[in-house]
């Protein structure tokens, strides 16, 4: 009931009449792509993964004159607090590092607040492995060599496959895409089975470096058994 009066007397003062848009509280709605290419909508507070491109939105649809809307970001990391602030109506915004961002949103009439929201979105730490082996006989399992799916928060990613010999047959950037990774090949053509070299440098969201070097097994024949245990360690 209080806030209610306070807002009632400020919008009083100034001579303007509240709009049916305004809400108790503004609902922020935060819209992003998961890292499994699906779209979510969340209103509430919510764990992601990094690298993470979020639209912000409020439920207010319009503005009284003069009034405007200010964001404010404020990261907790392993490096400290770090704040950031928009003026507009809705927003976007890139987290890429470990920890917890609240973005809070304000209704602002002068230098006076008359509505706000909050959410808390907390980026994982990070987690990447490598596979030992993988086997590119286009059965559609385990076809493409690529970072193992428990990967979290790695926002940068650079893997090179060599052969025995150092020369380099493969490099790529892009850890999230499916059918990304090294499909067995060499300019078109298939390379024989046998062992294959994996550099990968990385870093992760919070900050930690990965410099991962290990033995490649290519292998397109194999048994259900071999199936069941190659690649997984």
């Amino acid at each position: 009931m209080k806030t209610k009066i306070i807002k009632f007397i400020l919008l009083s003062l100034t001579g303007c009449t509240p709009i049916a848009s305004w809400a108790e509280d503004m609902e922020i709605t935060a819209t992003y792509t998961n890292t499994k290419g699906v779209m979510e909508s969340k209103t509430d507070n919510f764990t992601e993964e990094a690298p993470l491109h979020v639209t912000f939105t409020t439920n207010v649809s319009a503005l009284d004159a003069g009034a405007t809307i200010e964001w404010h970001f404020t990261h907790q990391g392993k490096d400290g607090v770090t704040q950031v602030t928009r003026y507009e109506e809705s927003t976007e915004y890139d987290f890429r590092d470990a920890g917890d961002t609240e973005v809070k949103v304000r209704a602002m009439l002068g230098n006076e607040p008359i509505d706000s929201g909050a959410i808390v979105i907390t980026i994982s730490d990070s987690h990447l492995e490598m596979p030992n082996a993988f086997s590119p006989n286009n059965d559609l399992v385990n076809d493409y060599y690529q970072a193992k799916e428990n990967h979290k928060s790695i926002v940068e990613f650079h893997a090179y496959i060599f052969n025995r010999w150092g020369q380099k047959l493969y490099e790529w950037t892009d850890y999230i895409n499916e059918k990304s990774g090294w499909d067995g090949t060499f300019h078109g053509s298939p390379v024989k089975d046998g062992v294959y070299f994996v550099v990968v440098k990385a870093r992760g969201a919070d900050g930690r470096e990965y410099n991962i070097r290990r033995d490649v097994n290519l292998i397109r024949r194999y048994n259900n058994l071999t199936n069941s245990t190659e690649g997984q360690e």
